[in-house]
């Protein structure tokens, strides 16, 4: 496959948040930046894990941004900056398919990032 291909495949990223506000407040930013074509946010979701030696359970907000290989750095890049967790969860996952028409405007209608 050819890196121009490559760079234009759709990808899923997903990342939580600590609220409702800081998903929208980053989702919209991402979406006016055009580095996502569609930001899906899941209001609540309850994430058990270790950090720092200590279990946590805490309620999050989970997002799913559509956006490319080409977009993803800049995209994470911003999340990075935007994020209040210290170590945010961003997870750059492959689409193996889907409705073509649904691809070809995710493709449409990102910037033209390198």
């Amino acid at each position: 496959m050819s890196d121009q291909l490559e760079n234009q495949l759709v990808k899923l990223v997903m990342c939580s948040f600590p609220d409702i506000e800081k998903a929208r407040q980053i989702g919209t930013h991402i979406i006016k930046k055009q580095l996502a074509t569609c930001v899906n946010v899941i209001p609540e979701i309850e994430s058990i894990y270790s950090w720092k030696g200590k279990i946590e359970c805490e309620k999050e907000v989970l997002c799913f941004f559509k956006t490319t290989n080409r977009n993803y750095s800049r995209l994470e890049a911003e999340i990075l900056d935007l994020h209040p967790y210290e170590t945010p969860e961003i997870l750059l996952l492959d689409i193996a398919g889907g409705s073509k028409d649904y691809l070809d405007w995710v493709l449409s209608s990102l910037a033209d990032c390198d």
